[in-house]
C-alpha cells in the first residue's frame, strides 16, 4: 500500500508565512520573551489601527516610542552580556535602525542629522530682528 501524505498542521503553514517567525526557546528565561512578543505584536498593531484624532495619535506616538526605548535597553543588556562573556551577538537590522534613528538619522541615511544641524544653525540667530 503506497504510504498516504499527510496533511500539514497549522503550524507548518503558520511557519511558511512571509512575517512569520519561529523562535526555539532553549532556555526557560527566554521563554517569556516569546509570549510578550506574541502579545506586543497584537498590542502594537492595535495601537496602530484604532487611534482616531491627533491627541490619540500623539499619545499612541509616545508608547511606540516607550516600546522602542525598552527594546534597546534589552539590546543594550544582551550586548554587555555577550560582551562580558565572549557570546557571540549580531543586533538584528530593526535594532541597528533604531540605533541610527537614535543618533539622529533615520535609519536609511544622513539626512535627518543633516537636518538637525541646519536646524542649530538657525538658532544661533537672533530671530528678534527679524521682519
Amino acid at each position: 500500500m503506497p504510504q498516504e501524505e499527510s496533511l500539514p498542521s497549522r503550524w507548518e503553514i503558520l511557519a511558511r508565512e512571509r512575517n512569520s517567525r519561529v523562535i526555539m526557546c532553549n532556555s526557560p528565561d527566554t521563554y517569556v520573551l516569546a509570549d510578550l512578543a506574541k502579545a506586543a505584536d497584537r498590542v502594537m498593531r492595535a495601537l496602530r489601527n484604532r487611534f482616531t484624532t491627533a491627541t490619540e495619535g500623539i499619545e499612541v506616538a509616545q508608547k511606540v516610542q516607550e516600546f522602542y526605548d525598552i527594546i534597546l535597553t534589552l539590546h543594550y543588556l544582551i550586548d554587555e552580556l555577550a560582551t562580558r562573556y565572549q557570546i557571540h551577538y549580531r543586533p538584528p537590522r530593526t535594532v541597528k535602525r533604531l540605533l541610527k534613528a537614535q543618533e539622529g538619522g533615520n535609519g536609511d541615511g544622513d539626512r535627518a542629522k543633516q537636518d538637525q544641524e541646519a536646524d542649530d544653525d538657525l538658532a544661533d540667530i537672533d530671530k528678534t530682528r527679524l521682519s
